[in-house]
C-alpha cells in the first residue's frame, strides 16, 4: 500500500482549512494510500470527527513525525525522513519546505503577498514539487506571481452536501465563521451593523451568529457588546449536528470577510474561499456576502449577492423578504448551484491530481 504524510500547522484549529486536509486524507484512502498525519496527538483528530461529522478512524498520527515536520530540520534529516513516503501533502504557512517523497504537493489556502524567503532557495525547492494545489482561483492568481504557472491546481474545499438539507424556513439570518480567525477576520461586527438597518424595517427576523473560539474571547465580547438591545443569538463551538440544523432553518446568509480591504494589497485579509456559504447554499439559504475573494466563484446572480457595505447586505435582504417568490426561486437555485462543490467532485478531482 502506498504511503502518504499529511502536515498541517493550524490543525488545532479546526477551522474550514482543516477540514480540506482531513477531506483530502479520505480522498487518498479511498485511491489505496495508507495516511499518517504528522500531529502530536489525536485529540484533535477526535474533536474533528464531531465538529465536521466525518470519520477519520482510519488516519494514523505520528507526533515523531509532527516533530520533524514542525521544526527546522537539517536537509539530511528532512531528505531521510521524507524519501520514504509516496506522496506528502504539506499546507504552507507562507513558507516552502524542501520534501523528497515520490510526489511533493504544497497546498496553499491563503494568497500570501510575499511567499517564502530566498528566491533562489525557493527556486530549487520548487524544483520537487509536483503541483501547488489551491483552494481557488483567486488564491491561485495572487500565488502565480511568485510560483509557476505550470505547476498549479485549483482544488475547491469539498462540502458535504448529502449531509445538509433545507428544512421549513424560519426568519432566520446566519453566519458562520471563527471569532478568533488567525488569518482574516469574519468581520461579524459588520453583520451586527447591518442587522441595525434592517431592524429599523423589519423586526421579524433574528440574526445567528455561530463559529469556532479556541483563544481570546476580547473580539466576541466587543461584538456582544455592540449587539445588545438586538435579536441577534451567538452560538459558540456548534459541532456539526448543530450547524445542520441552523443551516436548514435559515433563510438568509450572511458573511462578511474582506470588508473594506483591497484584495490586492491584502489578499490575506479576505475570504480565500468560502465553504460556509456553499454549505448555506446547499441548506437552501440565500446568500448575501461582501464582495471579495472566493466569494465571487460562489455567488452567481441567480443565487444571491455580492455586496460592499452593510448598507447594501441589509437592502439586499429586504428587498428579497418583501418577494418572496424570488426568494423561493433563489433558494432552489441555491441547492443546484452547491452540486459543483460537492464532495463527490473533491474526490474525483483528486483522481486527476494524483
Amino acid at each position: 500500500m502506498k504511503k502518504a504524510l499529511l502536515f498541517d500547522p493550524y490543525m488545532d484549529t479546526l477551522g474550514g482549512g482543516e477540514r480540506y486536509v482531513l477531506s483530502f486524507a479520505l480522498g487518498l484512502i479511498k485511491n489505496g494510500y495508507s495516511v499518517t498525519l504528522a500531529w502530536n496527538s489525536d485529540k484533535e483528530l477526535r474533536e474533528a470527527e464531531k465538529r465536521f461529522g466525518l470519520d477519520f478512524s482510519k488516519i494514523m498520527v505520528d507526533s515523531a513525525a509532527y516533530d520533524l515536520c514542525s521544526q527546522k530540520s537539517a536537509y539530511a534529516e528532512r531528505l531521510n525522513f521524507t524519501k520514504d513516503y509516496d506522496l506528502i501533502f504539506w499546507v504552507s504557512d507562507g513558507s516552502l519546505p524542501f520534501l523528497f517523497s515520490k510526489n511533493n504537493l504544497i497546498h496553499l489556502q491563503v494568497p500570501f503577498k510575499k511567499f517564502g524567503s530566498n528566491a533562489v532557495i525557493n527556486n530549487l525547492k520548487t524544483v520537487f514539487v509536483k503541483k501547488f494545489v489551491y483552494n481557488s482561483n483567486f488564491t491561485k492568481e495572487v500565488l502565480e506571481k511568485q510560483l509557476p504557472a505550470s505547476k498549479g491546481f485549483v482544488l475547491y474545499p469539498p462540502i458535504d452536501i448529502d449531509k445538509l438539507s433545507s428544512g421549513e424556513k424560519e426568519n432566520v439570518i446566519l453566519s458562520v465563521g471563527r471569532f478568533d480567525s488567525p488569518s482574516h477576520s469574519k468581520r461579524q461586527d459588520v453583520l451586527v451593523e447591518a442587522f441595525k438597518i434592517l431592524s429599523k424595517k423589519n423586526k421579524d427576523f433574528k440574526l445567528v451568529l455561530a463559529g469556532g473560539l479556541v483563544g481570546d474571547e476580547t473580539l466576541m465580547n466587543k461584538i456582544k457588546a455592540s449587539a445588545e438591545g438586538l435579536n441577534i443569538e451567538f452560538v459558540i463551538n456548534p459541532d456539526f449536528t448543530e450547524l445542520k440544523s441552523m443551516y436548514s432553518k435559515s433563510k438568509f446568509y450572511w458573511h462578511a470577510a474582506g470588508y473594506e480591504v483591497d484584495e490586492m494589497k491584502d489578499p490575506e485579509k479576505v475570504e480565500h474561499f468560502g465553504m460556509t456559504t456553499v454549505e448555506a447554499m446547499a441548506s437552501g439559504a440565500v446568500p448575501i456576502v461582501i464582495s471579495k475573494g472566493g466569494q465571487k466563484e460562489i455567488v452567481t446572480p441567480e443565487t444571491g449577492f455580492l455586496c460592499e457595505t452593510p448598507e447594501e447586505i441589509a437592502d439586499k435582504t429586504l428587498l428579497l423578504i418583501s418577494d418572496q417568490v424570488k426568494l423561493t426561486e433563489m433558494s432552489k437555485t441555491c441547492l443546484n448551484r452547491s452540486k459543483v462543490f460537492s464532495i463527490d467532485n473533491f474526490y474525483e478531482k483528486i483522481k486527476v491530481l494524483l
